[in-house]
């Protein structure tokens, strides 16, 4: 049975989270990932899923460039039901005990993991993810047992050649990199765009354009 990393909801901002997106600077950033990994701990995914009394942290990256941002649409072969056809800009997943000791390195390993999953991706110090901040969306039935942290990676325009981005995993994604002025008409829609998307693309982390 796969086992998810989780925090109680109680241990963290006296349990009542911040809805949205929020910030976080370099020091803000480092301080909640030690909060996250002094109270977390591996539970049973269908059991993490059925309880609203903890969150299962997601690394949740969105890869960009000038103008552009990389989508993907969930396929009905994805594990996450509740999200198929919906478009994302939002790549990662669960952390799972695959992650390695929960030391300092754990979140990033947990996304570099994924990411190598879902695309093929070619790890190099251009393409270092940044944690940028923290999401959270109580309003929705998988935003409830869910967290994500929000890393970016800026992705330079004269690496396609060294190091080509493209959907590793074709049997559950779709996608590449998109316009944000083709995007526009669509991140509004509910019914579009997985709901943390949506707020991340309102907070401006695509590009000035999404929301224009």
């Amino acid at each position: 049975m796969e086992q998810v990393f989780i925090v109680p909801r109680a241990a963290l901002f006296g349990g009542t989270w911040p809805q949205g997106y929020v910030p976080l600077d370099a020091v803000a950033a480092e301080a909640l990932l030690t909060e996250l990994r002094r109270y977390g701990r591996f539970e049973p995914r269908p059991t993490a899923e059925e309880t609203p009394a903890w969150k299962q942290t997601i690394p949740y990256c969105v890869i960009r460039r000038p103008g552009d941002v990389f989508c993907v649409q969930r396929k009905a072969a994805g594990t996450e039901a509740r999200l198929h056809g919906k478009l994302s800009i939002g790549l990662g997943g669960h952390v799972n005990p695959d992650s390695g000791p929960v030391d300092a390195g754990f979140f990033r390993r947990a996304l570099l993991l994924e990411l190598a999953e879902e695309l093929e991706w070619q790890e190099l110090p251009e393409t270092e993810p940044r944690l940028l901040g923290l999401l959270n969306d109580d309003s929705t039935e998988v935003g409830a047992v869910h967290v994500g942290l929000v890393f970016a990676v800026d992705w330079p325009a004269n690496l396609p050649d060294r190091a080509p981005l493209r959907v590793r995993e074709v049997s559950k994604l779709a996608g590449g990199f998109r316009p944000l002025v083709e995007l526009r008409p669509l991140w509004q829609d509910p019914s579009r765009f997985e709901s943390w998307s949506r707020v991340l693309l309102v907070a401006g982390i695509a590009g000035d354009t999404a929301g224009s």
